[in-house]
């Protein structure tokens, strides 16, 4: 926040929400690209099915599907067993994945199943190997955690999108016409209030506690009780206090 023109008769302030536009466009960003990875590239679900031609000889093929319904599918020659293997987190949390194991190499199964899930399905799998059976197939199904991460990844994008498109705000002190206009200018639309200079009791800065440090809004109180915020998106101390003192300087009022 920083006053962009003074002269004897206009104070104009104007008031940038920098922060609120960067971390809002990384949120928006990030948001819809992991929503669009989750709901149009990753699988939800798939269908494991094996035949038995001849006692020694098992041909499977692997089924994925996305939430929308697109498929990848892949052919596992003579798979041997299947086991789970345990994914370690960054901070020891753990999840588990099945893998298929063929003599032409190894084929990773839905990861973010539960262990119960995959030892369910490796039961089977190795069952099936071990036995005389000529038809076997098997599911795995994580479309309801992919919905709601899918719809988590979109509620964040649409917080940035509120957050990027956070209002410019100009205030102007004209003394020629008697009157402050408050502006707020944005892809949202925009706004303007104007009340007469005689209407302003006084400024106030008020403060609010963030994770690590204070910020900072100046406020206009007029007569009628109603507070103006000048920033309604509050900021640094510095910038705040020095806006408020050009604008008592201007307006020759006192600042509590």
């Amino acid at each position: 926040m920083k006053v962009v023109e003074e002269t004897h008769t206009r104070l104009v302030v104007k008031h940038q929400p920098i922060v609120n536009w960067l971390w809002g466009s990384i949120l928006f960003i990030g948001g819809l690209s992991f929503w669009i990875y989750f709901i149009f590239f990753d699988f939800a679900s798939l269908r494991f099915t094996c035949t038995r031609s001849a006692p020694p000889e098992i041909n499977c093929e692997l089924k994925r599907f996305t939430l929308l319904g697109s498929m990848q599918k892949v052919k596992i020659f003579d798979p041997q067993q299947a086991y789970i293997k345990t994914i370690l987190g960054s901070k020891g949390s753990k999840s588990y994945q099945t893998i298929v194991v063929s003599r032409f190499g190894e084929f990773s199964l839905l990861p973010n199943i539960s262990y119960e899930d995959n030892e369910e399905f490796i039961i089977k799998v190795n069952s099936f190997i071990n036995s005389g059976e000529s038809f076997f197939i098997v599911t795995q199904n994580r479309r309801i955690y992919l919905f709601y991460i899918s719809l988590l990844a979109f509620v964040l994008s649409g917080v940035g999108a509120f957050l990027a498109t956070s209002p410019l705000s100009i205030c102007t002190f004209y003394k020629s016409i008697n009157k402050v206009f408050v502006e707020r200018k944005g892809l949202r639309g925009n706004i303007t209030i104007e009340y007469p200079l005689e209407e302003i009791v006084r400024l106030y800065i008020q403060d609010q506690q963030a994770k690590y440090y204070r910020i900072y809004q100046a406020v206009i109180f007029l007569k009628d009780g109603k507070k103006i915020p000048i920033n309604p998106q509050y900021t640094d101390q510095q910038s705040v206090q020095h806006v408020v003192m050009r604008i008592r300087q201007f307006l020759n009022i006192e600042v509590y």
